[in-house]
């Protein structure tokens, strides 16, 4: 029979009988092999349509290119030259400079005011013809040669003109010294370079007398203002590399001063000092007034300047040498009450005061043969070592140290002194003067030298001197004072390495200088760099 096909009614039922359940099973059957197929292999997901995103193009970091340069020397400073021009657009611009023999240097980078631009250029040397080209710099990696010139430097001022650094031998590690340079004609500030040519100098603004100096991160130093005419105190000042002014402490007598001997940049940017305060009655039978020290502090974000330590709380007068502690106040305009009384004794006579990396303070206590250490809050005298009261003993005698100065805690845990030697018993080698590093044992409570330079008893420095130790581990030593006429004492400065060799050596004159306090290694006035030592 042949298969029929199912039919319907138009708007009726199904036909029924067997062909059609036949055929409704035969559908079913289709029905469900289809199902069973699609569930046992589902049918690929459709692939979603993707669109490509643009890398962003990077906005190009603006090129700045000079369009002209005019070069000037700086009024009243015949070692820092300007160069100015204009820009096509604002930006940030360098120099870089040299000379025959002199070496190639580049300055540091200055944002335009606008289109024009300033650069003032540092380490030059006297009478020296300088060239030099101008760059712009987007500040990152990419500069555009500009136009370039020349200049010539001018004199130095009559005092330095007479002063000589006559380098015997050697390459410093840093490329600068500083120093105060006081003596009559010039009171202020000098550097010089390894070959002891001077490279910059700033004199005091009138009578005013420079005297210990800190050099910031930005090249500004800040220093104590000395007494004008011998009889004012002055301030705490912060200047540029050009000499202007930044900051000023002023009325630093009253209840601050004198401030005198350490300026020290602390960590967080503050300025830590050394100043004094007057005991009255004083010590003695009868009574005499004693100058003993205090250490400050000025924060010059807030403005506060407090005394944080005071010698009078911890130590008494009864602690003291013969004859140093006795001696009245001299007529050096930074030291002494700011009113001036000579009846004064000078007890104690801190010279230096250091923080160490965890906050304590080191200070060297001259009159007293002592340095001593102070715990971070202040608060309290960890230790004291050598002259009386001492908590140490040296086994060997011939550790001690003498009428000091510099006193500086070391990584080692060390100390560092300039041991001036006064006063040093026969016993004991008689007076000499050496860099003395010593090791403290806190067991037992002794001292004992595991350095010095010179290692044999010579030199003589009973004023004054320096000792400090580089990041390398050399030590800068300055021999500050020297026996003879105002006209020929001369001032040995030498870089010295563990060993104790000599790897430079300076010898400084200066006709009618009567000391050198300290000397401060540095390797740029205001963030210049050499480029090339041709």
């Amino acid at each position: 029979m042949p298969f029929r096909r199912p039919t319907t009614v138009p708007g009726g039922p199904a036909e029924s009988g067997p062909g059609l359940a036949r055929s409704t099973t035969v559908a079913m059957a289709l029905f469900m092999a289809v199902l069973v197929a699609a569930c046992g292999n589902p049918a690929p997901a459709a692939t979603p349509t993707s669109t490509a995103i643009a890398t962003p193009t990077p906005t190009p970091i603006p090129l700045p290119v000079a369009l002209s340069a005019d070069s000037s020397i700086l009024d009243g400073n015949s070692l820092i030259a300007r160069i100015e021009g204009t820009l096509d657009s604002a930006g940030h611009v360098y120099v870089e400079y040299w000379s025959d023999g002199v070496g190639r240097f580049r300055s540091r980078t200055v944002s335009s005011d606008g289109t024009r631009y300033t650069v003032h250029v540092v380490r030059l040397r006297a009478n020296t013809e300088y060239s030099y080209q101008v760059f712009g710099d987007n500040l990152a990696g990419v500069s555009s040669a500009g136009p370039a010139g020349s200049f010539v430097t001018g004199e130095l001022p009559e005092a330095l003109k007479q002063a000589s650094f006559d380098v015997v031998g050697g390459t410093p590690t840093h490329d600068l010294t500083f120093l105060e340079f006081r003596q009559e004609g010039f009171l202020g500030f000098a550097a010089f370079d390894g070959e002891g040519h001077i490279v910059w100098y700033f004199p005091g603004p009138g009578e005013e007398q420079p005297y210990v100096m800190a050099q910031k991160p930005d090249g500004n130093i800040v220093y104590i203002a000395g007494f004008e005419g011998g009889t004012t105190a002055k301030a705490l000042v912060e200047v540029d590399p050009l000499g202007e002014e930044v900051d000023r402490l002023v009325d630093v007598c009253s209840p601050f001063g004198p401030i005198h001997h350490e300026v020290q940049i602390l960590p967080d940017g503050r300025v830590m000092y050394l100043s004094r305060e007057v005991l009255r009655p004083g010590y003695g039978d009868p009574p005499k007034p004693q100058e003993g020290d205090t250490i400050g502090i000025w924060d010059q974000t807030t403005g506060e300047n407090r005394i944080v330590w005071n010698i009078f709380d911890f130590i008494s007068p009864a602690d003291r040498t013969v004859p140093d502690s006795n001696r009245t106040l001299p007529g050096n305009p930074v030291w002494g009450g700011c009113e001036r009384d000579r009846t004064v004794q000078d007890w104690s006579h801190g010279n230096s005061a250091v923080m160490a990396d965890d906050g304590s303070v080191l200070v060297s206590l001259g009159h007293l043969d002592q340095v001593v250490l102070i715990a971070p809050d202040f608060q309290s005298v960890r230790w004291r070592l050598g002259g009386p009261g001492s908590d140490f003993i040296f086994p060997d005698p011939r550790d001690k140290f003498y009428h000091q100065h510099t006193a500086t805690p070391l990584a080692n845990g060390n100390i560092l002194v300039f041991d001036n030697g006064n006063f040093r018993p026969g016993a004991e080698g008689g007076p000499y003067s050496r860099a003395l590093e010593l090791s403290l044992d806190m067991e037992s409570m002794t001292a004992s030298k595991v350095w010095e330079f010179p290692e044999q008893p010579g030199i003589y420095a009973q004023c004054c001197s320096s000792a400090q130790r580089l990041e390398n581990g050399n030590t800068l030593v300055l021999f500050g004072n020297s026996p003879g006429d105002l006209c020929c004492r001369f001032y040995v400065i030498v870089e010295v390495d563990p060993d104790a060799v000599v790897v430079w050596e300076v010898v400084h004159r200066s006709p009618g200088k009567r000391n050198q306090h300290r000397i401060y290694p540095g390797d740029s006035i205001w963030g210049e760099v050499r480029i090339s030592d041709k």
